[in-house]
């Protein structure tokens, strides 16, 4: 084969790797996408063992004896599945999962995508007030590793090279940031 072959080979494997979704396509099968966390708060009872996609940030995880139970702030999810960094929320729910999770590992603040059918709800407390729960069955979760600071601060301009830290009066002559200042 060609060099130009193997390099757009490559590059093709590299591009369908990069849009993979977070849960399996055969999970994602069964999952009705058109159901929104603010209708199963609404009506519960009436999607009952209909399997969901919700996604969001961890607020507790609890052992109990028939699994863990995970209590989730819904977050809306991106084309790949991932909970957006937004304060745009529908509420809470809680899922249950067959066997034993680490709290140490799904720890508060930890970003998961799950599908999970409907069982019902559950009451609980948040702070001193009664809070009802959509309560799902866990059929998949991805937790998300946590994302890095991706505010970079550059010490020197934008000259060329970019971000080398070389400009065109030289390094230290000229910075455009309002955190530094000259004597």
């Amino acid at each position: 084969m060609r060099w130009w072959q193997w390099f757009f080979g490559g590059f093709a494997a590299f591009l369908s790797t990069a849009c993979s979704h977070a849960l399996s396509s055969g999970v994602r099968q069964q999952v009705d996408t058109s159901l929104s966390l603010a209708q199963l708060r609404a009506a519960p009872e009436a999607y009952k063992d209909r399997a969901v996609m919700l996604g969001g940030e961890m607020l507790s995880t609890r052992n109990l004896a028939e699994g863990t139970l995970l209590e989730i702030l819904q977050k809306p999810l991106d084309s790949t599945g991932r909970p957006r960094d937004t304060d745009h929320t529908e509420g809470r729910f809680m899922a249950l999962c067959e066997g034993y999770l680490d709290p140490a590992v799904y720890s508060k603040g930890r970003q998961a995508t799950l599908a999970g059918r409907v069982l019902g709800t559950r009451t609980d407390a948040v702070g001193e007030i009664s809070y009802v729960y959509p309560l799902l069955a866990c059929l998949e979760v991805h937790l998300w590793p946590p994302l890095s600071d991706y505010r970079v601060l550059y010490p020197y301009d934008y000259g060329w090279p970019w971000y080398s830290g070389w400009s065109w009066y030289g390094p230290y002559l000229w910075r455009p940031y309002p955190f530094r200042r000259f004597q």
